[in-house]
């Protein structure tokens, strides 16, 4: 028994070594699934300590209890900001913004009512005109801070209930909303259930043969003052982009959902990696205009904070993750099933630039997607 609880422990001490990889190391299956595991080890590893001190395997417990207490630390991040423990040379969370916030306050949203405004351009599933009442996105010089809520969900190749998506969407306030595994028939039913009633403008990436279970799309509740169907160059869904200007500043809008590993793991890295290019000032796909002053990036991206690639693409972008900023614990978003399985991996995320705040975030359940949304306010 002795010799069975070293094998085991030796197994899994390697499995959390594969977090400390360069990057780029991850880029191969199944180091890929076995990294995003990591969190569950606390399960076996408790295990394994309550087995080696029934049979006083003192050894094998202190082991065991060093394990678990990794393990536990790296979880504890979401709420206390604790410094990664054995770190890759790549900061985890990419510390708290205060050298580079800009002042906000704490107060409450304001209720929507501001002008008329007029539906998305040359859309093909609906060229009615409508009119809508723009949230607090509307430039007003007696607001100190500006409030953005932000909703992201992975729609399961196009199945996702349309109304459930809708119904949190009104009963939210979203002001932006991104989705993945967008499909036609997805979007008209969207369409009839009234979605274009309250955001009505969208924009949609291209159909291509690496379509990653379908489409992205953007929705939002005002018009954007300049938007691109595809801005990145990735074996992947193509990745649609809008800028909107707000009394903050210009605020770039993206949805993204790299490649799932077992679609080819080589081509997973590369995506996640060149998810830091959707916040350099010198992109390539941005108009002549100023840069963005923020950069808010959505989606299912196929990764978590465990992935030595996840956590060199934060850096390189200057980006944070909003769910281990809040400080509130994790959001596991994978899987949503019916059953009594609860979400067990965080693989769904909103990333912020530097001077956004992160005021409150939760999970949301819509039926028939595999996935959970994360809804979220932020403070600009």
């Amino acid at each position: 028994m002795n010799t069975l609880l070293w094998i085991l422990l030796g197994l899994i001490a390697l499995w959390m070594a594969l977090r400390f990889l360069p990057a780029g190391a991850d880029w191969h299956r199944p180091l890929v699934e076995l990294i995003a595991l990591i969190d569950l080890l606390a399960a076996p590893l408790l295990a394994i300590l309550v087995c080696a001190i029934v049979i006083q395997a003192w050894p094998q417990s202190a082991l065991a209890l060093i394990e678990l207490t990794l393990v536990t630390l790296w979880r504890l991040q979401y709420r206390f900001h604790l410094p990664s423990p054995m770190s890759s040379g790549h900061r985890d969370g990419l510390q708290s913004n205060n050298r580079h916030r800009t002042d906000t306050s704490n107060q409450s949203d304001t209720d929507a009512d501001s002008p008329e405004s007029q539906q998305f351009n040359q859309d093909m599933h609906d060229s009615a005109r409508v009119h809508t009442k723009p949230h607090d996105l509307a430039p007003a010089t007696s607001h100190p801070a500006l409030s953005l809520r932000v909703m992201t969900l992975n729609c399961r190749y196009g199945k996702a209930d349309a109304p459930s998506i809708l119904e949190q969407v009104q009963s939210q306030n979203v002001d932006v909303l991104a989705l993945q595994e967008v499909n036609s028939t997805l979007l008209t039913h969207l369409q009839k259930a009234g979605m274009r009633r309250t955001l009505p403008y969208l924009v949609e990436g291209p159909q291509t043969k690496n379509d990653n279970g379908g489409r992205n799309a953007l929705f939002s509740r005002q018009e954007p003052i300049w938007s691109q169907p595809a801005v990145l160059d990735l074996e992947a869904s193509a990745v649609p982009l809008m800028l909107l200007r707000t009394q903050a500043g210009t605020i770039r809008v993206a949805s993204v959902h790299p490649r799932s590993p077992q679609r080819g793991a080589k081509q997973w890295g590369l995506g996640i990696e060149r998810l830091a290019q959707l916040s350099s000032e010198n992109m390539e796909a941005l108009p002549d205009m100023e840069s963005p002053a923020f950069t808010i990036i959505m989606g299912d991206c196929n990764a978590n904070l465990h992935h030595p690639t996840f956590r060199a693409m934060l850096e390189s972008g200057r980006l944070r993750d909003t769910s281990l900023s809040l400080g509130c614990g994790p959001h596991p978003t994978f899987p949503h099933c019916r059953a009594l399985l609860p979400p067990l991996i965080e693989i769904d995320h909103i990333l912020v630039s530097q001077g956004i705040r992160v005021k409150s975030m939760k999970t949301t359940g819509v039926p028939d997607s595999d996935h959970y949304g994360l809804l979220t306010e932020l403070c600009i």
